[in-house]
């Protein structure tokens, strides 16, 4: 793959066509709670201040952090199955990305509001509130949360010591992906096929059909449970959540890029695990970080589609912990 191909020569005729096809079922956010989801049990809520906005986080352990990052369209609650795991030996912190969740969105992505580099520093505003600002931590990311981490990483790399990135092909080599299968991905063609403004109004009240079909792929291997679906359509039918969304996917062209540019002749040299779940990416995950990173330890879930965080939370768990030990 070329680190330098475009994503927005998208099939617009077929990002309305899905579009048509997605959302004439009946059905959206009446049936869901309006209120956003809380955070994982067991764990402490707070919230830290970055770019005049209030990120949320939920927190628990003792000892170094691991920070998780979860992906779209979820909430930091897509961590549930996994976080407690490690509380015995470290400070989990699981973050809801800008706009998501319970952390505050931006008015707009017209300064790249939603970049990953911007939403890596909200990140880091949370790691610094909670006592481990110029500490090495461990980051893990799933999706667009594996984006975020990666930027993380390039960013303050000096802080990392661990890296994983879950179901997430690294900065342009996502563009890349879209560029060659923008129908694997029909929600960015849906996104960034049309004008900005429109895939929301297209979503608005039919929230349950939009991100059902979205969990709910064709591909072999799971999906998240019913009672997760729920609480993310709720988290995605309050106002703000699916623009914040959509514009994480429209930002990526110059976001992506931006992340790259701390790469090119720099690559990231802490150890860093791919995982892919074997129905979705696979190994092209630890592959594509090749490009990025040296020290890349290749996994892929047995059976899973892309929910590999409830698929099987332990094989995930297991790989984690043998990434901590390196």
């Amino acid at each position: 793959m070329t680190k330098h191909q475009r994503r927005w020569p998208v099939a617009v005729a077929a990002a309305a066509l899905t579009a048509a096809t997605v959302l004439t079922a009946s059905g959206g956010a009446a049936e869901a709670a309006a209120t956003p989801p809380g955070g994982l049990a067991g764990f402490k809520d707070g919230y830290a201040p970055s770019d005049g906005l209030r990120i949320h986080y939920a927190v628990a352990g003792h000892g170094p952090a691991l920070v998780l990052l979860h992906g779209w369209p979820e909430t930091l609650q897509a961590w549930g199955e996994v976080a407690p795991a490690f509380t015995k030996d470290h400070t989990v912190i699981a973050v809801d990305l800008r706009g998501l969740g319970r952390s505050q969105a931006s008015d707009s992505d017209a300064q790249g509001t939603y970049t990953a580099l911007t939403i890596a520093a909200d990140v880091h505003a949370v790691v610094e509130q909670l006592g481990f600002g110029g500490q090495q931590i461990s980051v893990a990311g799933h999706d667009v949360g594996g984006g975020v981490a990666l930027a993380y990483a390039a960013k303050y790399r000096t802080e990392v010591g661990h890296l994983a990135i879950l179901e997430a092909p690294p900065t342009t080599w996502y563009l890349q992906l879209v560029a060659d299968k923008p129908n694997f991905l029909w929600w960015d063609s849906f996104i960034n096929g049309q004008k900005p403004g429109v895939p929301e109004q297209l979503v608005a009240g039919r929230e349950k059909t939009f991100y059902g079909s979205v969990y709910n792929g064709s591909a072999p291997g799971g999906a998240p449970s019913a009672k997760s679906q729920q609480a993310y359509i709720a988290a995605y039918s309050r106002p703000g959540a699916t623009r914040s969304g959509f514009d994480f996917f429209r930002q990526q062209d110059t976001g992506e890029r931006d992340v790259q540019k701390l790469l090119d002749d720099n690559l990231l040299t802490m150890p860093v695990l791919g995982l892919g779940g074997q129905n979705s990416m696979g190994a092209a995950v630890a592959d594509d970080l090749g490009n990025v990173a040296t020290n890349v330890t290749p996994a892929v879930v047995p059976g899973a589609n892309h929910w590999v965080l409830e698929e099987n939370p332990q094989f995930v768990v297991d790989r984690i912990r043998e990434l901590l030990a390196r």
